[in-house]
């Protein structure tokens, strides 16, 4: 998984570093391959880490095309991705075209899957993970950026992941998902510029090599979803927690792709002696393994019930924090879309709020 230096480094404010823990650890991340399948990284870790359009002369259901990414999806699932899809047109550079296969979004999360044709003659190898991966930056400068109308910067992060493919098909197929900065709508029917600068191989050595250059632009801003997102009534709801008297939810969204909350949290009669802990494999400038010191943040275990009583959970979750303010606010996707017709509740903790 790839994120941008600025979700790291936002992921990294959390806890307590040294500056050459920090630095190490985060350049450390920004060089690991991505993986088949995006996963988002559990709280406590150091990183935070569309009907769809077949462009062509033929449209059809989004959904079977995201069983490639997700993995079996049931009807429901389907419908969801069909009533979240958008239409993109191909975009050309340097004889390179960029073919959105199909693309869904809502409120917090935007799904994009991309086929970038190379021009002819153009070999683009299949790596083993020792021998190098692809990237959409350079590992520098060079990133990709969403932008408003105005120019503004409005990415609050992203990842993507590279489908596999057979070894003579000089074809890439990537997934890459976005979430926005706080208060952007993905989903508002403004214009919303996704510009790629290229593509890239990074080798073991950390060198960034020159694929594909030149300039790839997609408004991906100009749908405005079609299942709205819910924001649930949660006053009075609290919930225990082991070193405070308890958490008290603020605010919760949900959508049939993920969550957003927050809360707050009282302070603990003794709060916990935060422990220093050596992150394996990475180094500082000492080149003894870099320390981070562990922030006090409580939480409390949320899922989505559904009518047939399964839970559903997040395949992870990132936010912000102030650990002197006593608050946290978190949002994440869920591993694959839901219906919300067939929720029934959200479970936080010991409480329930009900969807019905």
């Amino acid at each position: 998984m790839e994120l941008n230096k600025n979700a790291y480094r936002n992921e990294l404010d959390r806890v307590r570093w040294t500056e050459a823990g920090k630095a190490a650890l985060t350049d450390a991340l920004m060089d690991a391959p991505v993986s088949r399948r995006p996963r988002w990284v559990k709280r406590g870790a150091a990183a935070a880490l569309a009907a769809a359009l077949l462009v062509g002369t033929a449209m059809a259901a989004a959904g079977p095309v995201w069983e490639r990414f997700f993995g079996s999806l049931d009807q429901d699932q389907q419908e969801v991705i069909d009533t979240l899809s958008q239409e993109l047109p191909p975009a050309e550079s340097n004889g390179t075209t960029m073919t959105p296969l199909a693309a869904f979004g809502d409120q917090d999360f935007y799904y994009l899957m991309l086929e970038i044709t190379p021009p002819d003659g153009t070999v683009l190898p299949v790596y083993s993970p020792d021998e190098g991966f692809y990237q959409l930056s350079d590992g520098n400068g060079d990133h990709i950026t969403l932008t408003n109308g105005a120019g503004e910067d409005i990415n609050g992060g992203w990842d993507y992941d590279w489908m596999e493919r057979s070894g003579e098909d000089d074809k890439l197929t990537v997934v890459i998902r976005f979430w926005p900065r706080e208060g952007v709508d993905f989903s508002d029917g403004t214009d919303k510029f996704l510009h790629i600068p290229g593509l890239w191989v990074q080798f073991p050595d950390k060198e960034y090599t020159p694929v594909l250059t030149g300039g790839w632009d997609f408004n991906i801003g100009t749908h405005t979803g079609g299942i709205e997102s819910r924001t649930l009534d949660v006053s009075g709801i609290t919930t225990e927690h082991e070193l405070c008297e308890n958490l008290t939810l603020d605010y919760l969204r949900i959508s049939p792709l993920g969550m957003r909350w927050r809360y707050h949290w009282t302070a603990p009669e003794k709060k916990p002696v935060p422990s220093v802990e050596a992150v394996v494999g990475v180094s500082g400038e000492d080149g003894e393994a870099a320390e981070v010191l562990q922030a006090f943040v409580p939480g409390s275990e949320i899922v989505v019930v559904m009518e047939d009583g399964r839970e559903v959970s997040l395949s992870g979750n990132m936010g912000s924090w102030d650990e002197e303010a006593h608050w946290n606010e978190s949002y994440g996707p869920f591993e694959t879309p839901i219906d919300l017709s067939r929720a029934v509740a959200v479970r936080w903790g010991t409480a329930e709020i009900p969807l019905t």
